[in-house]
């Protein structure tokens, strides 16, 4: 098997994820043979083809550095290059140029022999290219519509996410909990027990370093309103409701291992059962409404 180029990223808006994997790709694709890998440079007792280190300097990370040195060649040279992006590059371009600049530096000097892997050796963990799938869990608050003509809601949630990078495509389950910020009867309370999976397509924001997320999900909640005399259970009421969300998610930063999470989603319900709680007047749920969330999410891997 062929060595690959082994790549380390010194500095940039993302060492990490869905922007170095664009990379690889690139330089993959360019180079061919053992393609291109992230790694360390400074790792020993593996094979490689080539060693390049990457710089993304300057305001706004416009200044591009390339060095690479091909073992393969006959003096061991150090090739180096510099290029400045303009501000509307975008930044997944700009990590596909590095990948290419790589590749055509790696391979430049004509005829250069490439190391082969020793046979029945193990390649290098650090090696590997990046997983394209990413695994998130967050979690925070949220505020939004409650009873039909009555107080608004707020409480928490969780949210589990498996987004593919070279896609951009995502799936998520999400729970949530939340309770009525007054009582729309004297001693009643209402809380809201919600469950939803669903997925949509996300994309990087470069100038802001961000993620945006579009997604729907299918929901279903389960409603109680209950008295707050917990000698009274006879008087708690339970509803359904069954429905969809549509929502806009935005990750800042977008490849951070601990990020800001906001969304804004609107919800719509198909199916409901109305509140009955003896000897108050039944409650409504409203056929759509709006709910804020902010929160922080964590990256697996």
């Amino acid at each position: 098997m062929a060595a690959p180029i082994v790549v380390d990223i010194a500095s940039g808006p993302a060492v990490h994820g869905e922007l170095p994997a664009l990379l690889v790709e690139a330089c993959s694709r360019a180079a061919g043979g053992g393609g291109c890998a992230l790694g360390d440079p400074k790792r020993a007792g593996t094979p490689v083809r080539a060693l390049a280190v990457i710089w993304m300097d300057g305001p706004d990370h416009l200044r591009l550095r390339v060095d690479v040195a091909s073992l393969g060649s006959p003096d061991g040279t150090l090739s180096s290059r510099q290029i400045e992006f303009r501000a509307e590059d975008p930044l997944p371009d700009r990590y596909r140029t590095a990948g290419l600049l790589v590749a055509a530096l790696a391979t430049e000097r004509a005829g250069a022999p490439t190391p082969p892997q020793p046979a029945g050796a193990e390649p290098a963990a650090d090696a590997a290219p990046p997983r394209p799938l990413g695994w998130f869990v967050g979690a925070g608050g949220l505020a939004g519509s409650g009873l039909d003509g009555g107080p608004a809601r707020a409480g928490g949630w969780v949210t589990a996410t498996a987004l593919d990078r070279r896609s951009g495509f995502f799936g998520t389950l999400s729970a949530s909990y939340a309770a009525a910020l007054r009582e729309p009867a004297p001693g009643l309370s209402v809380q809201w027990l919600a469950l939803g999976g669903g997925g949509g397509i996300a994309a990087p924001i470069g100038p802001l370093d961000a993620l945006v997320r579009a997604r729907v999900e299918a929901a279903a909640e389960w409603v109680i309103a209950s008295p707050r005399d917990p000698k009274k259970p006879e008087e708690t009421g339970y509803g359904w409701a069954f429905g969809t969300r549509t929502a806009i998610d935005l990750v800042w930063p977008a490849e951070g291992s601990v990020a800001l999470l906001g969304s804004a989603e609107a919800f719509v319900r198909f199916h409901q059962t109305d509140l009955h709680v003896h000897p108050k007047p039944k409650a409504t749920l409203p056929k759509g409404g709006f709910t804020g969330m902010l929160g922080a999410q964590l990256r697996l891997r």
